[in-house]
């Protein structure tokens, strides 16, 4: 559901899922519609989303509209009975993501957020060091995601009507980081801000501090563009994932040896071909949720991002 540029690398990655089909696309319009099935070998296109739902060969929809979509699409997917996996952020905050998880749970129905950093072989790597104790405890993590956007106030990234800004774009990828490798419980949350003309922010610096005196630096910009890099420091020694957010590499550095030890995956995807596997293997073991990526874990994020707006004073127009 969408035609854009995160769902072309979507559907160039799905040749390499198993067990699964890319079976039909659908789209506001039909010509969008019809130029992505050609391009992307679909079987079949629909020229609008209530008809893409009413496709009786289809089981699970990957929504990639735009943020303030993200509710109303997948509310449509599962009355008609489809399973979802909706981009990032799954909602634009946390009364819509309770809207769509009680409707997943009493429909029955598979509902995931599409994180798929959390699910690319270099993420697995640094958590199965962290298990193994190779830097001790987590104590702090670093990251960082900024680039710089062209300024256009009525497209996407910096219009508010279509819940713009970095935040909700960038900002959501360091914060899931922090999540996946700090000790549970946010203690605190600190946050500077500057914003866009259109009032979206801009670029924000926050930082986290989780139970066990864990603290986590991270912040995220469209005006600037960052290393985009991630670190998790321990008493041992500390992870390095370059550009984490995509990251196929992660090099872990420990204090007492002169090498660091490299793992790279060699992947020839762009990624996301992690996550739909994990769909598949959910939806054929007949499962509601991902245990990598649960709905609680997207509730843990948007309860952040929805402080962090809070604190910096940023509502959309379509908020009641």
């Amino acid at each position: 559901m969408g035609t854009g540029k995160i769902a072309g690398k979507f559907a160039e990655d799905f040749k390499h899922v198993e067990n699964a089909s890319l079976v039909a696309v659908g789209s506001r319009a039909e010509s969008s519609a019809g130029s992505f099935a050609r391009d992307h070998n679909i079987p079949r296109y629909h020229a609008s989303y209530e008809q893409l739902v009413q496709d009786p060969g289809i089981d699970v929809v990957y929504i990639s509209t735009p943020h303030n979509l993200h509710c109303e699409n997948t509310l449509l997917c599962l009355e008609h009975g489809k399973s979802v996996l909706c981009e990032k952020p799954i909602a634009v905050n946390r009364g819509e993501l309770d809207t769509m998880t009680q409707l997943a749970q009493s429909k029955g129905l598979f509902l995931m957020e599409a994180m798929w950093t959390y699910f690319l072989p270099a993420i697995r790597q640094a958590q199965a060091w962290i298990a193994e104790g190779k830097i001790g405890p987590v104590q702090h993590i670093k990251a960082d995601f900024g680039f710089k956007a062209p300024y256009d106030p009525e497209k996407r990234l910096f219009n508010p009507a279509l819940a713009g800004g970095a935040l909700l774009d960038v900002g959501i990828y360091p914060i899931a980081f922090s999540l996946l490798f700090a000790p549970p419980g946010v203690e605190h949350v600190s946050v500077s801000s500057t914003k866009a003309p259109t009032g979206v922010d801009l670029t924000d610096i926050y930082s986290i501090l989780f139970s066990n005196n864990t603290t986590a630096d991270l912040s995220c910009s469209l005006g600037h563009a960052f290393t985009n890099d991630g670190f998790i420091y321990g008493k041992k020694g500390y992870i390095e994932l370059p550009v984490f957010w995509k990251s196929s590499k992660a090099i872990l550095h420990l204090y007492d040896e002169e090498q660091p030890v490299v793992f790279e995956d060699h992947r020839t995807t762009n990624g996301y071909n992690f996550e739909t596997d994990e769909v598949t293997r959910a939806l054929i073991n007949n499962k509601t949720e991902s245990e990598v990526m649960p709905l609680s874990k997207s509730h843990e994020l948007l309860a952040i991002m929805d402080d962090i707006r809070n604190k910096i004073g940023l509502r959309y127009p379509f908020e009641s």
